[in-house]
Formats: C-alpha cells, structure tokens, sequence
C-alpha cells in the first residue's frame, strides 16, 4: 500500500482526537459549586486528504462536575468515546474501502482551575454574581486504552497518550450569570502533546507526532432564558508526523471557521449543535467538516 496514502490515514485519524480535544463555546462557563453534568456528545468528523477519504462517527459519555478549590472555581471531567471509523483509501492500485466495527476509543480525565474572575459560588451567589474578565487553567489526558491493531490501518484508539492543555479566557457582558442579554468573548490558547505510538502499523516500528498548536476563539450571546448563540472560530498549526524519526511531512495550518446553537428548555436539560468547517489548509486540496451534537443533564 502506497506509503503516502498509509501516513493520510494515520494522520486523519489522530486528527479525530485532536477534534475531540476542541472543547467549544462555553465549555468553560462559570458553574455554581457542587453542579454535575452528564452528557452525550455525538461526533461526525469527515476529512479528504491526497485523494483519500475518512469519516468517524463517535458518541462520548462524559461527567463533570464544578468543585470549591480554595475559594476557586474548579471542574473535574471523565469521558469514553464509542464508535466507529470508515474509509476510501486511493491507491495506486485503485480505491480501497475500509470500515472498523463499533469499538471504543480512548479514556480521557481532566479538570480545569479558575485564575482569575473564578470564585466558587453557590447557586444563590451565582444568580447575583457580577460577570466581567475570567481566566482559568485547563486539562485534558487521553490514556491509550481504546481499541488498537497494529495490523488495521483504521483503529479508534491511537495506542499512544496525549496531554491537552489551555488557558481560556473570557469577558462575560451582564448584569449577571444568568442575564437573559449574556454575551461573552472568549479566547483559548491551547496546545496537545502526542506520545509516540511504538506498535504502528505497516513498515515503520514508531511513529511520533509534534505538539498541535491552537487558538480557540467564540463570540456568545444569549437570546432570551432559552437559546443562545456563538461564532466560532480556531487556529491549528503543527502535528508533523515521524516515523522511525525520518520527517514525513511539513506541520499542518488549519483554519476553521463555525457556528453554535444551543437551548436550555430547562434548568436540569441543555442541548448545543455545532458545525466546523476548514477554510484554509496548508494540504492542497483538504477538506474538513466537524458536525457536534450534544445533550446534557445537570444535576
């Protein structure tokens, strides 16, 4: 199998981690302490890469919960991914179609810490609470416990970690948190690191990947009690893929451009859809689509 279309595969799917590590507008909104959330994320990540497509359709389980940290506003997060990978895979030889069954992927922990603007508040204060500049610190590990086969070219685990972390920061417009007028201007930093995969599949034994470079950013505003709106928009640059530390290609520059819808019908139910779509790539001829649908319940 031609070694170009192997490294287009191995790069299309560690970029469905990379989507999944995107967290979104309002992922980091100020909670009251002691607020649970169980939520179902469903992903459909479509890429077209050097003639070559894939698409992952991916359901995620995750809980998190705000928790008082010295007078700061903190979270905890836990989450499994569950779903499935296809293909067509150009060749020289001619299309080939791949397509994995239903398996999980990789277990993910993480947590966020407020810095600034962040305290701790319970639902009474939070309901009074004047909103204005906030920042907080945030994390993401993926742990190498999805489903891996070095003799697959498609697998939803990476048989590798990787270390998320962010610095969002936001300016929220209102009289308070729960301001049916809420607007918030939101900016993240962010950066992912990539272990190396020691078990990959064709000729190559390891196969590494640079650090992924991002700006997040999302403009928010609410539309009455119920629904609420954003623009988004991220910057990626980096995840240049090695094998058996022999460069094989230059870093990756993506621009993506999208919009949120969300509507909370009541206090303990929430839904939020997004559409991402790259605008620019430094791939000629890379095409990118990112569909997000979730439903979460608070508690």
């Amino acid at each position: 199998m031609h070694v170009k279309a192997i490294l287009a595969a191995v790069f299309a799917v560690w970029m469905v981690t990379a989507a999944q590590a995107q967290d979104g507008a309002r992922a980091y909104h100020l909670l009251p302490e002691n607020t649970n959330i169980i939520s179902l994320t469903m992903q459909s990540v479509h890429r077209e890469i050097g003639g070559s497509e894939f698409d992952a359709a991916v359901l995620t389980p995750s809980y998190r919960r705000s928790i008082d940290v010295l007078g700061n506003a903190g979270t905890f997060l836990i989450g499994l991914p569950v779903g499935d990978l296809s293909a067509e895979l150009a060749t020289p030889i001619g299309t080939i179609n791949l397509d994995n069954d239903i398996a999980f992927g990789d277990f993910f922990v993480g947590g966020s810490l407020g810095l600034f603007g962040s305290p701790s508040l319970s639902p009474m204060d939070y309901a009074q609470h004047k909103p204005g500049w906030r920042g907080s610190v945030a994390a993401k590990l993926f742990l190498p416990t999805g489903d891996y086969d070095s003799s697959r070219l498609l697998n939803l685990g990476g048989n590798r970690w990787s270390l998320q972390a962010s610095l969002p920061i936001s300016y929220v417009l209102g009289d308070s948190m729960i301001d049916p007028d809420l607007t918030t201007f939101e900016i993240m930093p962010v950066v992912q690191f990539f272990g190396d995969n020691d078990d990959a599949f064709g000729a190559a034994s390891v196969l590494s990947q640079d650090p992924l470079f991002g700006l997040e950013g999302h403009l928010t505003r609410n539309f009455g009690q119920a629904f609420w709106g954003s623009l988004d928009a991220a910057i990626q640059y980096g995840s240049a893929i090695t094998a058996d530390d022999v460069p094989q290609g230059d870093a990756q520059e993506t621009l993506a451009l999208g919009a949120t819808l969300g509507w909370t019908p009541s206090p303990t139910l929430a839904f939020r859809v997004s559409y991402e779509d790259v605008v620019y790539s430094n791939i000629p001829d890379a095409v990118s689509r990112n569909f997000r649908a979730t439903t979460a319940f608070r508690f």
